[in-house]
């Protein structure tokens, strides 16, 4: 059986999966720390292959950036989890959506004006949506991209700063971009177990979001342990395979129906 990572894609192999509707996206709990509830999710990309079953993103995007897909890509994926929005609204589930748009797409100058119609189509709020940038990303074309984002946020749409903590330029890009939450990478929620130092990051991180009046999302929580910790730093808001793994959106809703409110007792 072939090793899905040892497996090089070209990029005829995406175009053709890309226009036969195979990437698909996974939706990942976003849990408010106070409340327990679901308040958004963070759309995920997967490569849904016909032989060799579901795919990560590490098999794909990078292809997508250098093959001139990625613009075409994100609105595809966008557009599939806008539908599904509508129709969890229309059931009575009314939640945020979060997505990592790449700095190659929010370097064109369109950005702004396709996104903005594509959730206009689907009559979902502006601010509804989190447009996620990925601090360690970085663009040939600053400008433009902080051109962008701010036009985005101008138009209500949330913007965040994700896996904070992990690049060197943290406190200069929150100096410059609008943004209006910060997620914690991983690597500290990990550490609080054996590791003082990434506890006290993570309660300055925490401190440092509160003081600019920002949320904060707490990634990678996998225990108990971790999911209390955070709670107790007042951390907004919580994402890990302990509060929910990433899902297809029928079983969003199964989620969203049993509650993760359980989960606070």
């Amino acid at each position: 059986m072939e090793n899905k990572s040892e497996r090089q894609w070209s990029r005829n192999e995406i175009i053709w999966a890309l226009y036969r509707n195979q990437f698909v996206p996974f939706f990942q709990p976003k849990i408010d720390l106070v409340t327990g509830i679901a308040t958004c999710v963070e759309i995920l990309a997967r490569w849904d292959h016909p032989e060799l079953g579901i795919l990560p993103p590490c098999q794909f995007i990078e292809l997508m950036e250098q093959g001139g897909l990625i613009d075409e890509f994100t609105d595809n994926l966008l557009r599939q989890s806008l539908a599904s929005a509508r129709q969890n609204a229309m059931n009575g589930w009314e939640i945020g959506l979060a997505i990592n748009v790449s700095p190659l797409t929010l370097s064109n100058i369109h950005a702004p004006y396709r996104i903005c119609s594509l959730v206009k189509e689907y009559e979902i709020s502006f601010d509804q949506i989190t447009i996620e940038v990925t601090e360690t990303a970085h663009s040939e074309n600053f400008p433009m991209m902080l051109k962008s984002l701010t036009q985005l946020r101008m138009q209500g749409f949330k913007i965040s700063i994700d896996d904070f903590g992990t690049g060197y330029s943290s406190l200069h890009l929150l100096s410059q971009m609008p943004f209006t939450e910060i997620k914690i990478d991983r690597s500290f929620v990990a550490g609080i177990s054996n590791d003082r130092k990434s506890s006290i990051i993570l309660e300055s991180i925490v401190h440092l979001a509160d003081k600019l009046h920002m949320r904060t999302v707490a990634e990678g929580i996998e225990t108990r342990r971790q999911f209390d910790f955070v709670r107790s730093l007042g951390c907004s808001d919580g994402q890990g395979f302990y509060l929910g793994e990433p899902m297809r959106n029928l079983d969003l809703i199964d989620y969203l129906e049993e509650s993760v409110a359980l989960k606070m007792a």
